[in-house]
């Protein structure tokens, strides 16, 4: 047995004999290699270069561009709501002053009415009066004839009746003028 193990040691120093030089032969492929290393190095300073003074120029100018869009809009949004409060307030001035001048012309109709209604008031009592003055006084005169008329109809009844229950002539002036006085005496008393 152990001239078994001695041919498999034997074997195995063999193996590693000629492993090894493999090993030291292969190199690792994380690291890069010097002239990997130069190129990398040039063409990355030439994508910066190029980043940097070519394509990055254009872009910058871009966004500032948008930038300053965006800054004068915003700028244009504040002064139109500036503008339109000043309409708004300038609008509310208005309607307040168009409102307090209906007023105004509504308390000047108001009264101009007003003293039309008097005026027409009063002229029409002033009328009211003279017809009543004047129905007065045709009533008083209407009355005056009345009274002559009906003293004159009632003497001549009375001095009629008056005859007739006497049966005999009575003085009819006298009688009249008698019956004539009653009866303004008692028209004077109503």
């Amino acid at each position: 047995m152990l001239a078994t193990l001695s041919v498999i040691v034997a074997s195995a120093t063999a193996v590693a004999n000629e492993l090894t030089p493999v090993v030291e032969e292969t190199k690792n492929p994380i690291l890069p290699v010097v002239s990997e290393m130069f190129w990398s190095g040039v063409f990355f300073m030439a994508l910066w270069a190029m980043m940097k003074f070519v394509l990055l120029p254009p872009i910058v100018k871009t966004m500032d561009a948008r930038a300053q869009k965006v800054r004068d809009d915003q700028a244009a949004a504040e002064a139109a709501a500036t503008e339109r409060v000043a309409k708004i307030e300038q609008y509310e001035a208005g309607l307040a002053g168009a409102r307090s001048e209906a007023v105004s012309l509504l308390e000047q109709a108001r009264s101009e009415g007003d003293a039309e209604r008097r005026t027409q008031i009063a002229a029409a009592e002033a009328d009211v009066a003279s017809l009543r003055a004047s129905a007065a006084t045709e009533i008083a005169d209407a009355k005056v004839r009345a009274r002559s008329e009906l003293a004159s109809s009632i003497a001549d009844i009375a001095v009629g009746a008056a005859e007739a229950v006497v049966q005999k002539p009575i003085d009819r002036s006298a009688q009249v003028q008698l019956v004539e006085d009653y009866v303004n005496r008692a028209g004077s008393q109503n």
